[in-house]
Parts: structure tokens; C-alpha cells; sequence
């Protein structure tokens, strides 16, 4: 199983927020390069980069990008084997996923940009978007939260690849938009939906077990994986994140049925309830 850590950025600062509220922001010292060379020499192989103002706006800051740029020098310096990077928040446009490709980024973390276009197509209109939005608290910006809606057909299957479709929900809707914001489609429903468009690779996060430092809800995560189909020619790889607090977690998660090809740690790492090394050694 892969163990992924989660470097949350905001700016240029390491943050984590609990269940998705940007308004319990809580920011780490920890100087961003410090944790990150911590990664790679522990021999991690793949590392998770969320922009949380990316995320929350639909655009990468210059710092972010800056930022990103330093980890993928570092990852070249540090790293002992070959590790993948893997980047989300704000991702909604088909010339950042080339950009950031040639920049030496691996896969791509798409929600709100393929949901959205998901969900008119599932007949909701426009009208109905921006009062889910509203009932978020959040405006509806049509030109940042879907500015390529054309994004899945300019993709070729290679490029598809390299896309993690986020399904982050609360209950039985899914979230988007930095987690603001919920759409009435369910989990499972969203999956099956992506897979017919080429898509192959998933990470379920339950929002309000993320950054909460309470463990998985096992069940949740079980109801959804048995309505989903989990074979090559399908589902190529399944990550689960939200809540994993201990090695308890990561041991149930490998009780169940379908397959899981790895977890997403943050708090946990950075709060030293879990250690790297030995998660690396224990897992991988």
C-alpha cells in the first residue's frame, strides 16, 4: 500500500484545516522544505501537494507555483527511489495539466472541474449550481470554478492517466470547490460516472473526518467500494484520505473487499502520531 503524505499549502505556508473550513486554518512552523526532504528521504513514493487558496479560488497563486517548483528540485535531490508527485486544488484548466507536466509533476488531483460539467449533465442547470453554492455561503464564479467545461475531451487517454478524480464527500453528497460547496450526487454514483468517461483512478476522502485526527469511518468508505465496481479494466487504483490517525486505520482499510492502493496521512505526520519511517517500512 502507499503511504502518501499531504503537504497542505497555502501560499507558502504548511496548513491543515479541519473538515475543510478555511476558517479553522491551523499553520505550521515546520518550514515547508524541512518536511519535505523528511518525505523523500524516508523513501516515500509518491507525495500529495494540495494549493488550499487554489482550492478555494480556482487559481494558483505565484507562490504556490514557486513553491511546487522548489519540491520538484528537492524530490530530484532527496527522494532515494523514484517517488511521484501528485498535485490538487485549483487544477481546472487542460494548459496547467501540460504546464505543470513538463515541469515534472506525475498526476493530477481534478474535482470541482469535472464535476460540475458532471452535474449538468445529470440535468441540473446553472441556476441550480449557484444556490448550491449559495447554500455553501459561497458565490458561484462560472469563469474559476469551470473555466475549461470542455476539459475531459481535450484530454487523450494518456493524459487521463494522470488524473485523480477527487470524490470528497460529507453523508451521501459529493463536496467540491475546496470543500465549500456540496452537489446531490453520491459518492459511488460519481465514481461509476467517471469510469465511463475514461477515468480510472479515485481518492475518497470523507470530509468531515479530514483534519479531525478521529480515525476513519471504515463504513462509509465500505458502502461506497461495494457499489463500485474494483478491477484493472475498471478501477486501476482507489486511495482513501480523511481522518487516518493510526496504523489501525490502515490495517482495517486492508480487511476490506475491494482493494486499496493507499492512504493520504497529513495531520497525523505533522502532529507525530505517526511516524514516516516506520509507516514507509511497515506498508510499502
Amino acid at each position: 500500500m502507499l503511504i502518501i503524505p499531504a503537504v497542505d499549502l497555502k501560499s507558502s505556508e504548511v496548513v491543515r484545516l479541519y473538515k475543510g473550513d478555511f476558517k479553522q486554518a491551523v499553520r505550521y512552523k515546520t518550514d515547508v522544505q524541512e518536511i519535505v526532504r523528511e518525505y523523500f528521504v524516508a523513501g516515500i513514493k509518491r507525495l500529495h501537494i494540495v494549493f488550499l487558496w487554489g482550492a478555494h479560488t480556482g487559481k494558483l497563486s505565484e507562490k504556490e507555483e514557486e513553491t511546487l517548483n522548489r519540491i520538484i528540485k528537492m524530490r530530484d535531490i532527496y527522494a532515494t527511489g523514484k517517488c511521484q508527485i501528485q498535485i490538487g486544488g485549483g487544477i481546472r484548466r487542460y494548459e496547467q495539466i501540460e504546464k505543470f507536466s513538463e515541469q515534472g509533476v506525475d498526476l493530477f488531483v481534478l474535482g470541482t472541474s469535472l464535476l460540475i460539467p458532471l452535474a449538468i449533465e445529470e440535468g441540473f442547470t446553472k441556476n441550480d449550481i449557484k444556490l448550491f453554492y449559495q447554500n455553501g455561503g459561497k458565490q458561484f464564479r462560472e469563469d474559476m470554478e469551470i473555466p475549461d467545461p470542455e476539459l475531459t475531451e481535450k484530454m487523450d487517454k494518456s493524459q487521463r492517466d494522470k488524473i485523480l478524480v477527487a470524490v470528497d464527500y460529507r453523508k451521501d453528497e459529493t463536496a467540491l470547490s475546496g470543500w465549500e460547496v456540496t452537489i446531490p450526487l453520491t459518492p459511488h454514483y460519481v465514481i461509476k460516472r467517471l469510469l465511463e468517461k475514461g477515468y480510472k483512478r479515485f481518492v475518497i476522502t470523507n470530509v468531515d473526518r479530514d483534519g479531525t485526527l478521529e480515525g476513519i469511518d471504515i463504513q462509509s468508505i465500505k458502502t461506497i467500494l461495494d457499489k463500485v465496481p474494483h478491477s484493472p479494466e475498471k478501477v486501476e487504483e482507489l486511495i482513501v484520505s480523511g481522518g487516518i490517525t493510526t496504523e489501525a486505520d490502515i490495517d482495517a482499510l486492508q480487511t476490506l473487499k475491494n482493494k486499496i492502493d493507499g492512504v493520504i496521512i497529513g495531520k497525523a505526520l505533522y502532529q507525530r502520531k505517526l511516524d514516516i519511517r516506520t509507516l514507509v517500512k511497515n506498508f510499502h
